[in-house]
């Protein structure tokens, strides 16, 4: 018996150990996760994983490949105030996605791209910092500046910056940064080569000076005019831009051709009739109609430089005289194309208000796997017209109107080509000097934009000339010249920015709660209307009563309310109390259901997570085999 008892193991000893194991578990886990988290921050910190509906955090393919390609390191600063989103708890969430949107920028970047995010405080270095570098300031409540914006510098003395971040052009974020980083990521202005028929450049014999669309492309690209038999592209060309093209040579169409066959990003304007364009001394042309027919048959563009797009609902007004009597009149093929004309979902229209176009073409296609992305167009009551009928400046444009044929669909006035391209040609020419091997068909899907108007590039249809202290100033009344800019600096940034769209927003409400507040709010309204009324009805009643009680023979000339007004006001309040305390439990009850709604959806994002890794790490220990413990032989 004394042999038993000294050789069995206290129960408390066994409880004991237990209870220091689970400490000493415990905090091992607690030291392996601070590990975990410390490594996976290190090791795994281009890893992420968006689970948003739009893949609003997420780059595209096209972005990280020119990430991938850029020649120029660049150091980004974010300048974000913190008392900003204090006072605007509403751009919380979208600062917060600029953050996470620059931090994948630098996790694709391999190292190219550093990220530097600034706090600059009141009187600070970093806030003169941040002026200096362009950022944008506002002035918060307490008078102090506060930042929201990026600047953006390579190794030489390339600077870009984003001035504001604004929720107006969340959309387009990731196109305003893939942007800036092509611009900072290349060496020098991209080369622009210009085929100018239309006389961009002026002409001092006519006294036209040089037009504004090209003095801006100017600011941003080496434009390099091109002309004659062009066998060989500017060195270093990224965007060809063929203006108004007439008798282009086999020579020069060839070049085009394999340019835009090899992805090449190619504008090309063309007019039924260019009404800009001028002759030998600044006579009308006999012919001021464009096509590019050879190429467009071959990559299965249908154009018709015969009609012109007319539209009733974009149609500018205009005064003719007509038996010699002024009236004024719709101008069926000058158009101000604005609202769902633009196609605002494309970055380079997203901010436009309006494009004048005189006398424009239109585009469709009926070729296998090419389509054209619309990005200009007319309305759907929109349709063409003869361009001969346009012409005469003296013609009765009413009686054109019942002559536009419609499609049923918007004419596409410009719009993006899609798909790969077969060549117009069989073979390169034999005295072409060309550089470069033929290809008869493109493996890059086109990078083409095609424009019906040439004259839209012409100061006469979105500039207008003052003078101010002695100067000539040039005023825009539309958005031509910023159409222009926009397109050819995408399409100088490549396929990364050319496939780029707008995007969603961050900012997602919460939609079955707003359906309940507008069943309430709706159910309140009619309650509300019924009280209104009944209160209505009362308020008839007893005028009559009141009326009526005055003429009684008998009533006493100071009695203020006669027995039946009484039992009216009466019977009126307790019909007042018993419909007010109905809608208030009514509104109580509703709003009781969105509360509860709401309640639970933060009792989720609060509480759900770690019941859930409670409970899984409940499961393993419950699978956990026990093993008894070992008895010592008496």
């Amino acid at each position: 018996m004394s042999d038993e008892k000294t050789n069995s193991p206290a129960p408390s000893s066994g409880a004991a150990r237990t209870g220091t194991l689970a400490i000493i578990g415990v905090l091992l886990a607690a030291v392996i996760f601070g590990c975990v988290n410390m490594l996976s921050a290190q090791w795994f910190r281009s890893a992420r994983i968006d689970l948003t509906q739009q893949k609003l955090y997420s780059l595209s393919n096209g972005t990280k490949q020119l990430i991938g390609s850029i020649e120029e390191p660049i150091r980004m600063r974010f300048f974000l105030s913190g008392q900003l989103t204090k006072e605007a708890p509403q751009l919380a969430a979208f600062a917060q996605r600029v953050k996470t949107m620059l931090e994948a920028y630098v996790a694709a970047s391999n190292g190219r791209i550093v990220l530097e995010i600034v706090d600059p405080r009141p009187y600070s270095e970093d806030e003169d910092r941040a002026v200096a570098l362009g950022v944008s300031q506002y002035r918060a409540s307490t008078g102090d500046r506060v930042f929201f914006g990026l600047a953006a510098t390579n190794s030489t003395d390339g600077k870009a910056n984003i001035p504001a971040f604004s929720p107006e052009r969340e959309a387009f974020l990731e196109y305003d940064l893939t942007r800036m980083i092509s611009e900072l990521g290349r060496r020098g202005k991209p080369v622009l080569a210009l085929f100018d028929g239309i006389g961009l450049a002026g002409n001092p014999q006519t006294r036209q000076p040089q037009q504004q669309t090209l003095l801006q492309m100017q600011q941003f690209f080496d434009v390099q005019q091109v002309g004659g038999d062009v066998e060989n592209l500017p060195a270093n060309t990224r965007v060809v831009m063929v203006v108004h093209p007439q008798g282009l040579s086999d020579k020069t169409l060839y070049t085009i051709d394999q340019w835009a066959v090899n992805g090449g990003a190619t504008m090309i304007f063309v007019d039924p009739w260019a009404e800009n364009q001028m002759g030998p001394m600044g006579r009308p042309m006999p012919d001021a109609s464009s096509n590019m027919e050879k190429l467009f048959k071959a990559w299965g563009v249908d154009y018709d430089p015969k009609r012109a797009v007319a539209d009733v609902n974009f149609a500018f007004k205009a005064e003719r005289m007509i038996n010699d009597r002024p009236v004024t009149m719709i101008n069926l093929p000058w158009m101000a194309l604005r609202g769902d004309a633009l196609k605002k979902e494309e970055a380079i229209l997203a901010q436009l208000q309006a494009l004048v176009l005189t006398t424009a073409g239109s585009f469709t296609t009926a070729k296998e796997g090419m389509s054209i992305r619309p990005l200009v167009t007319g309305s759907p009551d929109g349709g063409t017209i003869e361009a001969d009928k346009v012409r005469d400046r003296n013609a009765d444009l009413r009686e054109l109107v019942p002559q536009i044929k419609k499609d049923g669909k918007p004419p596409v006035i410009a719009g993006r080509l899609i798909g790969k391209l077969d060549s117009a040609f069989t073979e390169k020419p034999a005295d072409s000097k060309s550089e470069g091997a033929f290809k008869a068909k493109g493996d890059k899907d086109a990078n083409i934009i095609l424009v019906g108007d040439a004259d839209m590039l012409m100061d006469r249809n979105w500039v207008q000339r003052r003078e101010i202290l002695g100067s000539q100033v040039a005023q825009a009344f539309a958005n031509n010249g910023d159409f222009v800019n926009n397109a050819v600096e995408q399409m100088a940034g490549g396929p990364a920015l050319t496939d780029l769209r707008g995007r969603g927003v961050s900012w997602r409400p919460f939609e079955t709660i707003q359906k309940m507040e507008t069943e309430a709010s709706a159910k309140y309204s009619a309650k509300e209307q019924q009280l209104t009324q009944r209160l209505k009805e009362a308020e008839e009643k007893l005028t009559q009563l009141s009326r009526s009680g005055g003429d009684k023979p008998g009533a006493k000339g100071n009695e203020v309310l006669t027995p039946e007004q009484v039992a009216t006001i009466d019977k009126f309040k307790q019909d007042v109390l018993a419909t007010r305390e109905e809608l208030r439990q009514v509104q109580f009850a509703l709003r009781s259901d969105t509360d509860r709604l709401k309640s639970w959806i933060t009792g989720i994002n609060v509480a759900g997570v770690p019941l859930v890794v409670g409970f899984i790490a409940l499961l393993f220990a419950l699978r956990r085999p026990r093993r008894e413990t070992p008895k010592k032989e008496s």
